[in-house]
């Protein structure tokens, strides 16, 4: 018998599965020289590594969201990107 632990964690994954399910018609190509080629690659490697560092740094606290802000800010400088207003 499944047990109601196994049954939502089966339903967890099922959900996360899920999330992406965008087709290749979804997406247009842009060119690598332009700035927005490179600025929505930064954008994309950036989120993916504040998360990651939101996540071990513990998303419930404010340390995590400093921490992923920080990486975040990071990043986008090491792709060549600073804020507008500062």
């Amino acid at each position: 018998m499944i047990t109601s632990r196994m049954l939502c964690m089966l339903l967890a994954i099922g959900m996360l599965a899920s999330c992406n399910s965008s087709t290749s018609s979804e997406w247009k190509p842009i060119s690598n020289d332009s700035y927005e080629a490179r600025f929505e690659k930064a954008m994309a490697i950036c989120n993916g590594r504040a998360a990651e560092t939101q996540v071990s740094a513990g998303r419930l606290w404010i340390a995590g969201a400093i921490a992923s802000n920080s990486t975040f800010r990071a990043c986008m400088a090491e792709h060549g990107f600073a804020p507008a207003h500062e």
